[in-house]
């Protein structure tokens, strides 16, 4: 208690006591400031991708390449055409959707095909999903113009800058309801089909990735992207589409009815017909095999997107969603958004990184200043210390008293940095700072500056204060522990 007392005496005697509470509490504050911001961008580059086309845990095939929504992620040589499929499709969406960590979830497909007007092709990545339901998992998604397709419709959806972009593109305002070509290379030729724009959306949050998403029905990318058997689509041969076969090599089509042989149709030889019963035995067994074959069509699904129910942790209900994979031995796996977004986050991680170190950088060099205050502030204080030592003070005394002095002064100084950097964050917040660059707008997940300040933040910061202590008196504590009291008295002098 006594050296409690004689160091709270010193701290109230020097003058410079308060100008090192007032530099670390405005250290600690930037400190708790800058992770505030830190976790605004880290829960921005979230909203960014899991509420709009992410999810928050997604569930893929196990591969032997990096594979993200968007395909295979191999540097240069990735190649969408060749995503493995989510086996077996059956039981493992059955069990993700009835999961008590999962709120909802979505089948898709990927592939990658253009859209097509006439001579002019615009790339696009195509995901193919329900629509309504993925609207409403996705709430980053809204609808602009039109509805979600239904189930039964060869339709699209694309967003509003996408539409915008054709529409300049062409001189033509593309609008709802116009039948849009499709072509995707498959192998050595190419797959054509066709759908009608059915909506058209926009995002919360969008990045020029995002732009180039068109949600499509699954029943029509099956086939254009060759997941399914190889059957002629009439949507092909409308007079609307008929120019899509001008670029058809003429001696393909040659080859494709060259040999066939005109027959008249006045009349048919007896046996030249199968008998009756035989002909519904036929016409059966080719109905249970178009059966069996739209039902393995209906489970070609590349992954299962889904949203964790109100208060699950995703982390944690991945972790536990591949522990039951690795026990049923499903070849699959449950990732993060992160992990889903693939390369389309990393950019932005990257940026978030930079952001972050310079800010740290900054703080690093405060609490220098900081620590090399203290430290100086004791050191003059070695006299002192010494005629403490030469009238019977021990060296516990006087490192207790000094540790006492160091923990008052920084304790003291991260409380008010603490308060300092909650009210600094609550003018930001609330200052309405708004953002014209994209780049700022994906990493804050909106065009308002928002930060967050969590209990961490503040547990952070008292910590680094206590760690300041520490450090700040180390050093200076040794230096006067080992001033001779005779040299100090004589000094002193």
């Amino acid at each position: 208690m006594f050296t409690i007392k004689f160091a709270l005496k010193n701290i109230v005697s020097r003058k410079s006591s308060l100008v090192i509470i007032l530099f670390i509490a405005f250290s600690i504050a930037a400190f708790v400031m800058a992770n505030a911001v830190f976790d605004g961008t880290r829960s921005g580059i979230e909203k960014t991708f899991s509420q709009n086309f992410t999810g928050d845990i997604v569930i893929r095939p196990k591969a032997q390449f990096p594979m993200s929504l968007f395909g295979d992620e191999t540097p240069i040589t990735g190649n969408l055409s060749e995503l493995p499929e989510l086996l077996p499709y059956t039981d493992i969406f059955s069990y993700v959707s009835n999961s008590e960590y999962v709120d909802m979830a979505i089948p898709q497909i990927t592939g990658q095909a253009a859209l097509r007007f006439g001579d002019v092709n615009f790339a696009a990545y195509f995901f193919g999903v329900d629509a309504q339901n993925y609207v409403r998992l996705m709430p980053g998604i809204k609808i602009v113009d039109g509805q979600p397709y239904g189930d039964d419709e060869n339709a699209l959806m694309i967003s509003s800058v996408m539409l915008k972009k054709i529409s300049e593109e062409l001189g033509v305002a593309l609008k709802v309801g116009d039948q849009i070509q499709l072509a995707a290379f498959t192998g050595s030729s190419y797959t054509l089909r066709a759908a009608t724009l059915s909506a058209v959306y926009e995002y919360s949050v969008h990045n020029d990735l995002q732009d180039k998403i068109v949600l499509i029905n699954p029943d029509i990318l099956r086939p254009l992207i060759g997941l399914n058997s190889t059957e002629i689509d009439s949507s092909l041969f409308t007079k609307e589409n008929s120019g899509l076969l001008e670029n058809l090599d003429e001696s393909g089509i040659d080859g494709l009815f060259g040999q066939s042989e005109d027959f008249e149709a006045d009349g048919f030889e007896t046996e030249d017909l199968f008998a009756q019963e035989d002909s519904q035995a036929q016409e059966a067994a080719a109905l249970e095999d178009n059966a069996d074959a739209s039902f393995a069509e209906e489970t070609i699904w590349n992954y299962i997107v889904c949203s964790a129910k109100p208060g699950v942790f995703a982390k944690s209900a991945i972790r536990k969603l591949n522990k039951e994979f690795e026990r049923r031995e499903w070849p699959c796996q449950a990732v993060d958004w992160r992990a889903a977004a693939g390369m389309a986050a990393q950019y932005i991680y990257w940026m978030r990184l930079i952001f972050n170190i310079g800010l740290i950088v900054i703080i690093a060099t405060g609490f220098i200043i900081v620590n090399n205050t203290l430290v100086i502030a004791a050191l003059d204080r070695s006299k002192e210390t010494g005629a403490l030592r030469a009238i019977g003070a021990g060296r516990r005394f006087v490192a207790l008293e000094y540790l006492a002095e160091t923990l008052t002064l920084t304790i003291t100084a991260g409380i008010l940095g603490c308060v300092l950097g909650v009210i600094g964050n609550s003018f930001l917040s609330n200052g309405s700072i708004h953002f014209g660059n994209t780049y700022l707008i994906q990493l804050f997940g909106g065009d308002t500056l928002q930060t967050v300040v969590r209990p961490s933040n503040i547990f952070g910061g008292l910590l680094l204060s206590f760690a300041l202590a520490i450090v700040a008196w180390i050093y200076p504590v040794r230096i006067a522990l080992g001033t001779s009291p005779v040299a100090a008295m004589e000094a002193v002098r």
